[in-house]
């Protein structure tokens, strides 16, 4: 009797490193798997080399780039007797980092130009959807003009009118 208890004690005692080995060998190759799915996924391997040769194609635009052009623009308008005010406050959007730089570097420069502009522009015609429609547009042109003279890439895309007071 001793005899047969030893035995099993023995035998549940191998069963439990068998099933810690078969436990352990699992996971590796879970792990393993789990590695060269995602190495397979993500491009890696020996294809790899010829795929970082070509540009990535993508249907996305890059992404928006805002700068706020404060202070805000204050011009005076004289309109029969009356004084009149506009002040106005831009945001311009590029895609492109280095327009955005540029447009910092020039700032007063542009915002000279931009002053200039909108005192040529008819007060009333500004009190109209169209008017401001023109000024925004004209911004643009402004803005992506003065970048050209200094050699730097035409990447302004549009000016948001964040403030827009008539008085």
């Amino acid at each position: 009797m001793a005899e047969e208890a030893t035995d099993e004690a023995q035998e549940s005692a191998g069963g439990g490193k068998k099933n810690i080995i078969i436990f352990a060998a699992v996971l590796l190759v879970a792990i393993g798997a789990s590695v060269g799915g995602t190495i397979f996924f993500l491009g890696g391997g020996e294809d790899t080399a010829a795929g970082e040769a070509e540009a990535p194609v993508s249907n996305k635009p890059a992404t928006a780039i805002y700068h706020n052009m404060r202070p805000p623009y204050v011009v005076n308008y004289v309109t029969g007797a009356k004084p009149r005010y506009l002040q106005a406050e831009f945001t311009i959007m590029a895609r492109n980092e280095a327009a955005i730089e540029a447009v910092i570097l020039h700032m007063p420069l542009i915002r000279s130009e931009i002053v200039a502009f909108l005192t040529e522009q008819n007060f009333l015609e500004l009190q109209t959807q169209e008017g401001k429609e023109q000024v925004r547009r004209g911004i643009v042109e402004l803005v992506n003009r003065i970048l050209a003279s200094y050699e730097v890439q035409p990447g302004i895309e549009s000016t948001l009118i964040t403030n827009f007071v008539l008085q």
